[in-house]
């Protein structure tokens, strides 16, 4: 039997105890395993409570509801079964089912078979997972508009005009005895440069995008003492980091998950930054927070705000100011404890804060939420995966080599043209998914949970 033809069943809630548990099977033997576990099968689109029975044993009193196929999630039967939250109850559920003829789902099966039959593209199944795995609710919103089919809309529109296009170059190549009007180079350029911008909008957003769902690396560095362990504890609205008025109590990185206006960020505090570090442990403290400074993706600069600069603020300063325009990082300068300025100005540029008060932390918030992710475009919200990308790259300079020859041969440029357009489509096409390999389909869905 094909893998659509056979049953499968899983427990499609996290493993442990809870108030309930939900156990799923899809397959054409829905019917069938419903009258053997339940004793009849449910009207269709009704949730019945009904006694679960294995080998005549009474095992729980659940919740079914079956749908029948192809309307449904999978595409194929569908039966629910909701019972409580017991780890063995739901085992002794699955291991009845299977009893009765199902087969245990692999990872991502039930989405795998939504996508066999047509009920998601390639894009929509994988932002199944996106969705369950999102930080932040910037990448959930995106991941659920690509779950509503935002790529797949977005390919069709760059694809229509080219199949278009294509069609008119093709039937003056295969039949040049019709008297059809020549295409002029102009009539053919316009759609290429259309479809051009739209794709270099959505490949450009792809590593803004991909930073915005898995959350920017934002990094404090500054000298020590100039509270940094402190501002993290503020930024996190909690007592994280150890902290001390003696310099050099950080020694190790610390990172730690946060969301800031929707946007999801890794927080890393380090050890201040200079050149007199005392002992072996101080040493690789400071070695590691240069190390940090060339990953983070944000830096923000703490300054000690309640007394004048020194000589090696100055080349803090400019030490992480240079790692990030080396990085192309964005730099927050965050001017730190401001409730022992002495009623004197913020002193330079930056945010002025205060992690004892709270004073500016909100706006410091802010500003790494803008720093991390920016605003939505296109390419962020909807271009999810590397392969993805570099499918439409290569796209985008198929069209581009179509629109250089249009303009090289301006007598001779059908042929040509037309053997660009096609290997376009079929690049827009593969990352729609449609008849993507097994083995791409095999990697995509075993990364998925296996009641999904």
């Amino acid at each position: 039997m094909t893998a659509t033809e056979t049953t499968i069943v899983a427990l499609a809630t996290p493993p442990g105890r809870s108030a309930l548990g939900t156990v799923r099977i899809s397959g054409p033997m829905c019917l069938e395993l419903a009258r053997a576990l339940l004793g009849t099968a449910p009207e269709p689109r009704r949730a019945t409570a009904l006694t679960l029975r294995r080998k005549g044993t009474a095992i729980d009193r659940v919740v079914a509801t079956y749908w029948a196929g192809p309307s449904t999630p999978t595409g194929e039967d569908l039966l629910e079964l909701s019972a409580h939250g017991s780890p063995e109850i739901l085992r002794e559920i699955v291991e009845a089912a299977l009893e009765a003829g199902a087969r245990a789902a692999a990872p991502g099966e039930f989405t795998r078979r939504a996508y066999v039959n047509g009920r998601l593209d390639l894009a929509q199944a994988r932002a199944v997972g996106d969705l369950i795995a999102a930080r932040g609710k910037a990448a959930r919103a995106a991941a659920f508009k690509r779950l509503e089919g935002g790529l797949g809309d977005a390919l069709d529109k760059v694809r229509a005009p080219l199949l278009e296009l294509l069609a008119a170059l093709e039937v003056r190549l295969d039949h040049p005895e019709e008297d059809i009007a020549p295409l002029s180079g102009g009539e053919a350029d316009l759609p290429l440069e259309h479809a051009a911008a739209s794709l270099q909008r959505l490949v450009s957003g792809y590593a803004r995008g991909r930073a915005r769902r898995e959350g920017a690396r934002v990094g404090l560095f500054g000298s020590p003492n100039a509270g940094k362990s402190s501002l993290l504890n503020a930024l996190l609205g909690r007592e994280r980091a150890i902290t001390s008025p003696e310099p050099g109590t950080t020694r190790d990185l610390l990172e730690e998950q946060a969301e800031f206006s929707g946007a999801p960020v890794t927080l890393i505090d380090t050890a201040g930054l200079h050149g007199g570090a005392a002992g072996p442990a101080e040493r690789e403290g400071v070695a590691r927070a240069e190390r940090a400074l060339e990953s983070c993706e944000v830096a923000i600069l703490v300054v000690d705000a309640s007394r004048p600069a020194n000589e090696q603020d100055e080349q803090v300063r400019a030490t992480v100011s240079a790692a990030a325009a080396r990085r192309g990082a964005r730099l927050i300068v965050a001017l730190n404890k401001m409730d022992l300025a002495g009623g004197r100005s913020a002193p330079g540029e930056g945010l002025a804060c205060s992690a004892l008060t709270g004073e500016g932390i909100a706006q410091l918030e802010a500003a790494i939420a803008a720093a991390g992710g920016g605003a939505d475009d296109e390419g962020e919200t909807l271009l999810d995966d590397a392969r993805g990308a570099a499918a439409l790259a290569e796209a985008l300079a198929e069209i581009g080599a179509a629109r250089t020859e249009i303009a090289a041969r301006p007598n001779a440029w059908e042929d040509r043209a037309a053997d660009r357009l096609r290997r376009a489509l079929s690049l827009l096409n593969e990352t729609r998914g449609d008849g993507a390999p097994e083995d791409v389909l095999d990697e995509i869905f075993s990364k998925f949970c296996v009641g999904k």
